[in-house]
């Protein structure tokens, strides 16, 4: 389960001052890209400073909207390998390609815990998908999922040097004029408007032995990724933690049922309740839970009603959903949010 909320400061803020540092230097002002942030000037020197989603939110929508549209994808695509501390380091001495890509899988929480990286195999072609965990605002996911699959393809290219293929890009928003900038940049294909943020390469080239491959620093790297895995807020692999987070993803209109998470997974909803049961958990608390996550990060947006965070949750009316709110967090929602506001 989740450990954080919209405003726990948990996500390490060194990747962003350059970025800052490269649109002020392109004529955006300092001030305004910090404006509404609560994150100090100090901050952009600073090795330890951590922000929070709500902080991260207003920072990378200030960029989206005072910077020219290519920036952040930009800024991505020059993120490689060593700009990720540990992590990357371990990628580096992986003995192959597909090593590398589990300990991206596998240690991104470190990097940036509200992303998730799935690499799906098939007979010619794996797909490597971005997905975000956490509620945050359509703006800043788009950027920070842009960002990423951008500084992935950069990352490939540097381990697989020569021998790398070309490589197609999909993401679900409608393509701009600034992503085929960044596709001839590349020498990639790109496509819009698709159902995933994934990027598919030759399922061959997940074989390749890296150049930098050393098993003793690999095991060194992995051991202090472990260490700091240990140290984050969210550490959960558990069903109920993967049940949550595609129950957080999902944009339909009406929540996805036992039934329909049970067929997803290939198991029987016996099987699931079963599974479930041994984690101590159940389908209806980990539903309970979501939607308490997010009602908790709309009130603190503080840019909806109590009845259209009602609505936008599935309840039929306000009183429905104070009283479920109440019943989860001690508090109405009214409360909670006149709670938030008072300033620490």
């Amino acid at each position: 389960m989740f450990r954080f909320g919209p405003n726990d400061k948990v996500f390490d803020f060194r990747y962003f001052p350059p970025l800052i540092r490269t649109a002020v230097e392109e004529g955006a002002d300092l001030c305004e890209l910090l404006r509404g942030t609560c994150i100090p000037e100090s901050a952009l020197g600073a090795d330890d400073y951590k922000v929070s989603v709500s902080q991260l939110e207003v920072l990378v929508g200030n960029i989206s909207q005072l910077c020219r549209p290519f920036l952040i994808m930009e800024y991505g695509s020059q993120l490689n390998l060593s700009a990720f501390g540990i992590v990357g380091y371990a990628a580096l001495s992986s003995p192959t390609a597909r090593d590398a890509l589990r300990i991206a899988n596998q240690y991104m929480p470190i990097v940036l815990p509200l992303l998730d990286i799935q690499v799906e195999e098939k007979s010619a072609y794996a797909a490597i998908k971005l997905e975000l965990t956490y509620p945050i605002s359509t703006n800043a996911g788009k950027a920070l999922l842009e960002a990423s699959l951008a500084s992935l393809y950069t990352m490939a290219q540097f381990v697989l040097l020569d021998k790398m293929p070309k490589v197609r890009l999909e993401v679900k928003h409608k393509l701009e004029p600034y992503h085929f900038e960044f596709a001839q940049m590349m020498d990639a294909d790109i496509q819009g408007e698709c159902q995933h943020n994934q990027i598919f390469i030759p399922t061959d080239v997940l074989n390749l032995p890296l150049p930098l491959a050393n098993q003793v620093s690999f095991n060194m790297s992995i051991k202090q990724c472990d260490e700091l895995m240990e140290q984050l807020p969210t550490l959960d692999r558990s069903l109920t933690s993967g049940i949550q987070r595609r129950l957080l993803h999902h944009q339909g209109e009406t929540q996805l049922t036992q039934e329909e998470i049970a067929r997803e997974l290939f198991i029987s909803v016996r099987t699931l309740h079963r599974f479930l049961k041994r984690e101590g958990s159940s389908f209806r608390d980990i539903v309970n839970d979501t939607l308490t996550l997010k009602a908790k990060y709309l009130l603190e947006e503080d840019k909806y009603s109590i009845s259209q965070i009602a609505q936008e949750l599935g309840y039929t009316d306000a009183a429905n959903f104070t009283r479920a709110f109440r019943n989860h967090t001690g508090a109405t929602p009214t409360e909670y949010r006149k709670k938030i506001q008072v300033p620490s």
